[in-house]
Order: structure tokens, then sequence, then C-alpha cells
């Protein structure tokens, strides 16, 4: 599938450029049939980067390394449908680099599973090169060039005991992680408010471990130890317009913020 350079975004796929975390009240029944949504997706999202916990981008803040953020974002659909395509049971794995400082070093691929028929893998196609449209110039810092994307084996993990999300692709990705309980607290932490694709809030995980090496994009990486995040969702056009998303990232130089990057920030003396 031929897809323009700007496909995906760092993280993402449906919510476009919202910058309130609030939800719209739904409308009162008129009495009359109500119109089929353009989407209705329910499944979870699982986020692993280069930087330590927590994540600074979700509060708008620059990543640790001037290089920007290496990232691996994985989408399950568990039930819903794009159009007339049902997606339920499909899964697609999006790595990449964004946030950096020089644009011209950010990339994305996308890794669709094998599963997938060719109508969900042209939905998806779809859906990503539609909404990029709505970023404007913020498309090169969260996304930057598109290289690749293909179908593979792949697998994804939530754990019975709810703490522990993964995913696999034989050969290239091996994504394990576990969700961060603090002593003498029963429930994981927490953050709401946060900018995200699927939502405003995500449970803080660990990445036990987060490998990445691909002979056909030739990128690789050893994020294991790092910052992991994941959340449930439930995505609808309602949702989408009521806010979330990254449309209100403005951490760049380009947008007035001259704050440094955690690394030029030097040790403490």
């Amino acid at each position: 599938m031929k897809m323009s350079v700007a496909v995906v975004l760092a993280g993402m796929a449906l919510v476009a450029c919202g910058c309130s975390s609030s939800e719209t009240a739904p409308e009162k029944s008129s009495g009359k049939p109500v119109a089929k949504a353009a989407f209705d997706l329910e499944g979870w999202r699982l986020i692993g980067c280069c930087c330590g916990s927590p994540c600074p981008c979700r509060i708008n803040k620059k990543p640790y390394s001037c290089h920007g953020c290496d990232h691996t974002d994985v989408v399950h659909i568990d039930k819903g449908y794009a159009g007339d395509v049902d997606m339920s049971g499909m899964s697609w794995v999006i790595t990449g680099r964004g946030f950096g400082e020089d644009t011209a070093a950010n990339w994305v691929y996308v890794y669709v599973s094998d599963t997938a028929t060719e109508a969900q893998f042209k939905t998806l196609g779809d859906m990503l090169n539609g909404d990029v449209k709505s970023w404007g110039d913020k498309a090169a810092h969260l996304a930057g060039k598109f290289v690749g994307m293909r179908k593979v084996p792949m697998k994804t993990t939530l754990g019975a005991d709810g703490l522990t999300y993964g995913c696999e692709i034989p050969g290239i990705l091996t994504l394990k992680t576990k969700a961060i309980v603090n002593p003498g607290r029963t429930e994981p932490v927490r953050s709401t408010g946060i900018m995200d694709a699927w939502g405003d809030s995500f449970t803080h995980c660990e990445a036990l471990t987060h490998t990445l090496s691909d002979k056909v994009s030739g990128y690789s990486w050893d994020l294991s130890g790092r910052q992991a995040n994941f959340a449930m969702f439930h995505m609808t056009p309602e949702k989408q317009a009521a806010g979330g998303g990254w449309g209100c990232w403005t951490a760049h130089s380009t947008y007035g913020d001259k704050a440094p990057y955690e690394e030029q920030l030097g040790d403490h003396k």
C-alpha cells in the first residue's frame, strides 16, 4: 500500500487535535433513528519508549534526549468497526522516533498483524492518512518520515493478573511490561489529564523487555528498563471531538518552548 510520508503519528491512530480532556454529555433522544457512528473501537494500547518514568511528552515536556523519543506503540482492537469494516481482533504496532530537536531525524514504521484482512489493512491506512492531515506542521515533529508498513506474525498479551501487558513480533520486537504498584499500595500508579491519542489517562509500567531488531527497516534498540504505559479505550467520534490527542503539544523551540532537553541540564552541583 502506498501511503503518505506522514502516515502515522507517534502513538496514535484516531484522535486528531483536541485540547480539552473533558467528555461531552450525550444528546437526549429525540425518538428519531440514530445514525451509525463513523467508528466505534474498544480495546487497549501499550507504549514503551527510551525515557525514564514518567513519560515527559505526556505532560507537554521535551523527551530526555535531544534526539527525541524512540518508541513502540501497540494497539489491539477487541471489538468495533470503522466505516463498513469490522476491525475486531485487529492489532498493529508503530515504531519510530518523534519529538526530536531535529525533525529530519524523526521516522515511523508500521507493523500490522498478518491475521488482518485486506479490508482491515486498507482501512487502517486510510484512517491514519486521513487523521494526520489535521496535524499540519506538527506531523514532522510527532512522526517524521514514513519508512514502511507491512504485515507480520504478531502476538499481543493482556495478562490475567491485569498488571502485565506485551507484544511479540518474532525475530523483530519483544515488549514485555508490568504495571508499577507502589509499596503499601494495591492498585497501579495512574496519571490523568495526559496527552494521548486514545484518551486522557494511563497506567504507569516498567518495560521488563523492550527490544527491536528489524533487518528490513534497519532500525534496532534495547530500551529494557525504561518507561512504559498502558490504557484501555473506547473511542467514538464524540470522544474524539471532546479532546485529548496531541493537538496541543508545543514542547519544541518552533512553538516558543526554550526549555532544555533533560540531558542538557547536566549534573546538579
